[in-house]
């Protein structure tokens, strides 16, 4: 069974006539025939009778008809969302991510994205960079958000963002602090650092930052993760220098204070295959650079 021959079937049901139907789909009337005849012959069944004024559908065709009018229109749905899928406008976009990007900015460029990609389904996979790196290289996800990645020739890591740095503090701690004096506080207390593995990452930074600032503290704790390192500030083991969207969160026992002489600090990076023509990076990267271009820095 063809398509055409239900073209045919359906033109001429509705027609109710070979030759205006013929008309209505611009060919000559031989080859509607012959065609219908097929189908009737591969069916097994009679579609329409003959008549003094044309053709009409037997029990048979009445009850094909419906059928071959869904199969139509299903082909038609199927054809337009290839189509749509082809620029970019339906499908699936498989995102990575890790550590605190996903606080703040991921959740703002995925609002943006979806916003003018309705029709696109997001998936999110908690990954680390290694993980990222891995998923991406066999087709498992399209692009990751995170920081420090290793280059690799096959993967195009791209720097979007830098978010910026805030002091963590016990929430008792007495010292009143501001932009001039943040770097006497690992004079008083010492410093916590995360997370633990996963080098060159956010704790190398912490210490190279530090050194250009001229501090040199003493580490008391390099926790697993930003949590757990949070938990030790609560509990007064130190203080932690975190990206700027942690201090959206509520942590007990702890305050912040954001450090504008680190505000162009803490880079956020995306990373994804170089030979990924997907008409869906290119639309989310393309979001991208819509937010960059909204927003000189996160404001948070």
């Amino acid at each position: 069974m063809e398509l055409r021959q239900l073209r045919y079937f359906v033109a001429v049901a509705e027609e109710r006539n070979f030759g205006l139907a013929a008309q209505k789909l611009n060919v000559s009337q031989p080859p509607i025939t012959r065609q219908i005849k097929k189908l009737e012959d591969e069916m097994s069944v009679v579609l329409f009778k003959r008549t003094s004024k044309g053709s009409e559908l037997t029990s048979a065709g009445q009850a094909f008809l419906e059928d071959a009018r869904k199969i139509l229109n299903q082909v038609k749905i199927g054809v337009e969302r290839g189509q749509a899928a082809q620029r970019g406008e339906i499908g699936t976009l498989e995102i990575g991510y890790f550590g605190t990007p996903s606080y703040l900015l991921l959740p703002k460029i995925l609002k943006l994205f979806k916003g003018e990609n309705p029709g696109l389904e997001l998936y999110l996979h908690r990954l680390s960079k290694k993980e990222q790196m891995d998923a991406l290289k066999t087709g498992q996800i399209h692009i990751g958000f995170g920081r420090y990645y290793n280059q690799e020739h096959d993967l195009c890591v791209e720097h979007i963002f830098n978010e910026g740095m805030a002091l963590c503090l016990p929430a008792d701690f007495s010292m009143e602090i501001d932009n001039s004096n943040w770097h006497s506080v690992f004079s008083q207390i010492p410093l916590i650092l995360f997370p633990a593995s996963g080098r060159p990452n956010f704790a190398d930074e912490i210490l190279a930052i530090l050194k250009r600032e001229g501090v040199d503290p003493e580490v008391a704790n390099v926790s697993e993760d930003i949590r757990a390192g949070l938990m030790q500030v609560a509990i007064g083991t130190g203080a932690m220098i975190v990206p700027n969207s942690v201090t959206e969160m509520r942590w007990f026992g702890v305050r912040f204070v954001k450090l504008a002489a680190l505000s162009d600090d803490c880079p956020i990076s995306i990373i994804y295959r170089k030979s990924d023509t997907s008409p869906h990076l290119r639309k989310l990267i393309h979001s991208i650079q819509h937010f960059q271009e909204s927003s000189a820095k996160i404001e948070i």
